[in-house]
């Protein structure tokens, strides 16, 4: 009998023990949440009007939500998405631009580990080593991954757009074919297509991006539109 009794003690110990761990892992969950949105709602303005302060703010929240539940791959993303908004915005200001690339990174990977699927994420950590190395054979690889799991998202396409715009001068042969071919795809997206021209104009790159599209059928709608007349005429 007193074994017994001492094995449902045993058991309501244990089932306690497993409540109150279950119970501090939701809260923490929760608190997680709550920090992460608190970091999304700064980030619903538009871009030109969030200020170095806000952005101070968010990062701080995604912080918070990184170390109460790191097991979710969409903190680390926006976790890496925020630093370079930041780098952004404080460009003339910060001089430590290496370590963002860095950190960006490094959130961007343990998201990766996380969540490997997403294309999204493989084409914003091309693009963050590609900031640090150029167009280089690791930038192709996740360029690729990119493609694996997202090979008609136009976020994609314009991602490796932007990579070979930026990047010109010191272009591989197999980037620029590759440039060729999501430039083609990208046309068929429509109005989509004429961020394009933003990315181009933001990389300096709009003269190289005018002349690919001065030529071929695909683009033939393109050179009707008043974008192309505004920044290619």
């Amino acid at each position: 009998m007193s074994n017994l009794n001492t094995n449902r003690l045993t058991q309501i110990a244990m089932l306690a023990v497993i409540t109150l761990v279950i119970g501090y892992q939701s809260l923490q969950s929760m608190r997680a949440n709550t920090w992460y949105f608190n970091a999304v709602n700064i980030l619903k303005q538009p871009v030109s009007t969030i200020t170095p302060e806000e952005l101070e703010l968010a990062d701080k929240a995604i912080t918070y939500a990184t170390s109460q539940d790191p097991l979710q791959p969409h903190y680390w993303q926006l976790s890496a998405y925020i630093k370079m908004l930041n780098l952004a915005v404080t460009s003339g200001q910060n001089k430590n631009k290496l370590l963002v690339y860095q950190q960006a990174e490094k959130n961007l990977l343990k998201s990766l580990e996380l969540r490997q699927t997403w294309s999204e994420t493989w084409i914003a950590l091309a693009q963050v080593v590609s900031y640090q190395e150029g167009p280089t054979e690791r930038v192709y690889e996740y360029i690729q991954q990119a493609k694996k799991f997202g090979p008609y998202k136009f976020d994609v396409q314009l991602g490796i757009i932007q990579i070979v715009l930026m990047n010109w001068q010191q272009l591989p042969p197999k980037y620029k074919a590759l440039y060729v071919a999501e430039l083609n795809l990208a046309v068929k997206y429509g109005y989509k297509f004429y961020q394009i021209f933003d990315v181009a104009k933001q990389v300096d790159a709009l003269p190289i991006l005018c002349l690919s599209l001065k030529f071929g059928p695909h683009f033939e709608a393109v050179r009707t539109r008043w974008m192309f007349k505004k920044h290619c005429n």
